[in-house]
């Protein structure tokens, strides 16, 4: 669905009609894990809540800020067996949970999680990521610099604890209930940085193509999107190559050049003249987000688009065929390959205009879900996360360096002003790869990381097994981003049939072991199993 926002530039008299591109640092316009839920049973609505809790605004702050906020979540309780007491927990992410298919994780049954949540007769939550639900479900009501400060990993984090205590009293106040947290891309980050910093809440996590290894020149996501085009076909690579070096040379060869590109590639907007710079590198970082964003989803069960066979494939095959024309046209029939499916904008035509995006993502007035989730995802990019995917992996790339580090730099300061410089963001990123461990030293125990070899994500993932701690991570050959969280189909390769397995082994124990423990925990409610987990091993050990 595309989103338009128009931005009157009274000072000029002019009206400027702006979308979004296909990707944003690495998320597409409608977020990372929403799309049409595949054909299957729905949960019947007699057995969904949907509600908030009071959720502090700042959880450290030693009692200085005492302002409370409305999180919003939802609950199915269908399958629930108070005997057993099993309870999944669906982390939200960059994007409302409240959205056109936003309770899909915990109302289609279809959905990997669903499936083991009605075989394991457990309850199914979701609850959505502070600063990504609408205003009347965010912390301070606004996106200004100052509340955006708020919006951190380590707040998240409590926020889900907090969650977690309120719910087991609101509805499991005699169950002893066993929890599990389950998250894909980013919020599988936050299932794994959860159990790692609040074990005593949780008996494992599942974390699906997470990139743990926060990093800021992710050059890497470029160099993985060029190997799966090359794995499906050589020559592919070789014609986005050619046509990024055409492109290259068009950009550059004047403003006459650059009006026909206007043309030829439908844009929206003329280059900016008076910033060249900046309009050439955001033509290109859209074009390339083509290239990104069928990549990621390519061969998933995520939206009819990618059923009907949107991916690296079909991609490949319009690439390949030189009657389309030279190489640039095919790239463009690529792109409107895409377009057929999510259409750019109202018109139908693709934005190019820098500036416009700029002024339409400094609006803190928290207008629409468009504005909250991208703003608020290029902060956590410029002071947690990075994930710049840049094209600097050298001219050797066959997208060529067209998409330098400074273009998401620059973003940071036009943004949210010019004390977030790049050399911050490096720090803040090392702060927090330092604190949670990245992919070379994370510390939580009972985890699996499955990671697709096709999901350009998969630089930045956890990769290593850690049989002390019960760690176990994978690579699924031939998928890519979170394809083991969607519907299983008879079309899935057996690498993916095979980890959905894998994660159910381990998912399995975890609640085997935890309820051995529940079990001896004798009739006391307000005692958490995990606790007992850590009495037992204190007592083994001394």
């Amino acid at each position: 669905m595309s989103r338009v926002l128009c931005l009157v530039a009274i000072s000029i008299g002019l009206t400027i009609c702006h979308v979004s591109p296909p990707m944003v640092v690495g998320r597409p316009r409608e977020g990372l894990l929403t799309g049409d839920p595949a054909e299957g049973p729905t949960t019947d609505a007699k057995y969904m809540i949907y509600s908030n809790i009071t959720q502090k605004v700042d959880h450290f702050s030693n009692g200085t800020n005492i302002g409370v906020w409305q999180q919003h979540y939802q609950y199915n309780w269908k399958f629930y067996n108070k005997t057993t007491g099993y309870v999944f927990l669906m982390i939200g992410g960059e994007s409302s949970i409240n959205k056109t298919n936003g309770d899909r994780w915990i109302r289609h049954e279809g959905e990997t999680m669903m499936k083991w949540v009605a075989e394991f007769q457990a309850a199914a939550f979701q609850v959505e990521h502070r600063f990504y639900g609408s205003k009347e479900y965010s912390p301070i009501g606004d996106q200004t610099t100052a509340s955006m400060k708020l919006l951190t990993i380590d707040q998240a984090l409590a926020d889900i604890k907090e969650f977690i205590t309120q719910i087991n009293a609101l509805y499991f106040k005699d169950d002893k209930p066993i929890w599990v947290t389950f998250g894909g891309s980013y919020p599988g980050s936050l299932s794994a940085f959860f159990r790692e910093t609040y074990p005593e809440m949780t008996a494992g996590a599942v974390s699906s193509s997470s990139a743990v290894h926060v990093f800021v020149d992710y050059y890497g996501y470029a160099i993985n999107t060029e190997k799966t085009y090359r794995t499906v076909s050589d020559s592919c690579g070789d014609v986005i190559k050619v046509a990024f070096q055409k492109l290259i040379t068009k950009a550059y060869n004047g403003s006459d050049s650059r009006a026909l590109l206007k043309q030829q590639f439908n844009l929206c907007d003329s280059f900016d003249e008076t910033n060249l710079s900046k309009a050439v590198q955001f033509f290109f970082q859209n074009v390339y987000g083509y290239f990104q964003i069928i990549n990621q989803y390519t061969g998933d069960n995520k939206s009819n688009a990618t059923r009907s066979g949107l991916g690296v494939p079909a991609a490949c095959d319009l690439l390949n065929n030189a009657t389309i024309g030279d190489e640039v046209q095919r790239v463009i029939a690529v792109m409107n390959l895409y377009d057929s499916w999510f259409k750019p904008s109202a018109s139908g035509c693709r934005p190019n205009n820098y500036t416009a995006f700029i002024q339409a993502y400094s609006d803190t007035t928290m207008p629409n879900e468009n504005v909250i989730g991208t703003r608020s995802w290029i902060w956590q990019t410029c002071t947690e996360l990075g994930y710049y995917q840049t094209t600097d992996g050298g001219n050797g790339g066959i997208f060529g360096s067209t998409v330098p580090l400074d273009f998401f730099a620059d973003q940071c300061i036009d943004l949210f002003g010019p004390e977030y410089t790049l050399d911050n963001t490096f720090k803040l990123v090392d702060q927090v790869r330092t604190k949670y461990g990245g992919a070379g030293t994370y510390r939580g125990t009972n985890v699996v990381f499955p990671n697709g070899s096709f999901d350009p994500w998969n630089g930045l993932g956890y990769k290593w097994n850690n049989t002390n701690n019960n760690v176990d991570a994978w690579l699924i050959e031939g998928t890519s981003h979170c394809a083991d969280m969607y519907p299983a189909s008879d079309s899935d390769k057996q690498s993916l049939k095979d980890a959905r397995i894998r994660i159910h082994g381990h998912l399995s124990r975890w609640l085997s072991d935890a309820q051995a423990i529940r079990q001896h925990s004798g009739s006391t409610t307000n005692f958490s199993i995990f606790t007992a987990i850590s009495i037992v091993i204190f007592s083994i050990l001394f």
